[in-house]
């Protein structure tokens, strides 16, 4: 694709990632497009569907991280997943990041949200014959592949029209219906987010959205034999956001007991706690299983040539704080802006400061496939590695495809088949 930001809009980069979302900047829309290690994974078998094994982990192999996004444009069949699958093996990547929830609807088998329109080509919640998450499942694990179940988190609705009557109930409708506006963020003029041609988001700091999130994710998590659940858009779409009448009550509350308490501190406590409550879910059924996020690519804003702000004050996302706190255990900045994926300068020190805070062990380097050299791929890949990453993930399935990089990872940085490094 186009790269996403175009030097004659006059929205800023961060304006535009806020409307677009994290991993997703640009992507075309239209249906026809398309803390210590963790003890042993997968303890526990799915109660439905029924999956096959994980795959077996060579221990005589190096342990790297070489994840690829996949994201819910980048197929349409069964034919599709499998295509996928092949060319990430023979590539040497180890693990999918396979993206099944885009804006509160679902790529599974859900019985909390609808089937996505895009599966059938049809209405809404319409059933496709098929489960892209069974099947990327079973096609990975078919290939030593690790599969990690990607889910939007906060956004609730992509574009200008709402969503059509579906079983289940979308969650805007549902949830315009029993809490009106005020389950959704409001901007500095304490006005409500509309419908717009983007994400729409959900408020954070709103107790439902916090349920309704926690409980679609435990659902994945205890129903497919998932080798780690991945987090993105977790946080808010920006530093405005949220001036809503829940917020600001509950905020008022939070600050009669805890004086000096500010908004942005209290809306990354709101965060972190859904976070905290992925990874207890993940403990209860399948201790061990990692939870990952793709997190903004600054964690403080601490360079002067940096004016796109940061994850901490900018989107009340406290991304190294969940690794110190142990509720997450991998975070995957993304190093793809336009002023980071022209410039190594800016990507080294940025990754240098995720592996010092983090710790290398939590860290593996967002990386975009998107450029017209592989050699500039490659030499991030390196500076990765030389960093004391974990590893590397790539964006995405579709950059890789468009540029024909598959032979150039096997053959280059990948020449040598790696396991996936558990964090430390």
């Amino acid at each position: 694709m186009d790269h996403p930001f175009d030097a004659s809009s006059s929205l800023t980069e961060q304006e535009l990632w806020a409307a677009l979302g994290g991993l997703e900047p640009g992507r075309g829309r239209a249906a026809g497009d398309l803390s210590e290690a963790a003890p042993a994974r997968r303890a526990l078998a799915p109660s439905a569907p029924a999956q096959p094994g994980h795959p077996p982990s060579a221990s005589h192999l190096p342990a790297e991280i070489r994840a690829l996004w996949v994201t819910r444009w980048d197929y349409r069949s069964a034919d599709d997943i499998r295509r996928l699958a092949d060319k990430a093996a023979a590539a040497h990547f180890n693990t999918l990041y396979f993206q099944v929830r885009g804006h509160a609807d679902a790529y599974y088998a859900s019985a909390l949200e609808p089937w996505a329109a895009r599966l059938s080509g049809g209405a809404l919640g319409q059933d496709p014959g098929w489960d892209p998450l069974a099947t990327a499942i079973e096609e990975a694990h078919g290939r030593d592949l690790e599969l990690h179940a990607w889910l939007n988190v906060y956004p609730a609705w992509l574009g200008q029209t709402p969503p059509t009557p579906a079983d289940p109930e979308p969650m805007l409708t549902r949830f315009n219906r029993l809490f009106g506006d005020q389950w959704v963020v409001w901007d500095r003029n304490q006005q409500p987010m509309q419908l717009n041609e983007q994400y729409l988001w959900a408020n954070p700091g709103h107790w439902a959205v916090l349920e309704h999130i926690a409980a679609v994710g435990f659902d994945v998590i205890s129903r497919y034999l998932i080798d780690g659940l991945h987090l993105d858009n977790v946080r808010y779409p920006g530093w405005e956001y949220s001036r809503d009448p829940v917020t600001l009550d509950r905020l008022a509350q939070a600050q009669a007991l805890e004086p000096g308490l500010d908004r942005k501190e209290w809306q990354r406590r709101q965060v972190n706690k859904l976070v905290g409550r992925l990874h207890s879910a993940i403990q209860r059924v399948k201790p061990g299983l990692p939870l990952s996020a793709a997190v903004w690519p600054v964690y403080l804003e601490t360079w002067e040539w940096w004016n796109a702000g940061d994850g901490y004050d900018g989107f009340s996302q406290d991304s190294v704080g969940w690794v110190g706190n142990g509720i997450a255990d991998l975070i995957c900045p993304m190093f793809y802006l336009a002023s980071i994926t022209s410039d190594d300068a800016q990507y080294q020190a940025l990754l240098d400061d995720f592996v010092a805070r983090a710790g290398g062990g939590h860290v593996a380097a967002g990386i975009t496939a998107a450029y017209d050299d592989f050699a500039q791929l490659a030499r991030r890949i390196d500076l990765a590695r030389a960093a004391g990453a974990a590893g590397q993930a790539i964006f995405s399935y579709d950059q890789v495809e468009q540029r024909g990089y598959w032979d150039d990872l096997a053959s280059g940085p990948y020449a040598t088949p790696a396991r996936p490094l558990l964090p430390r």
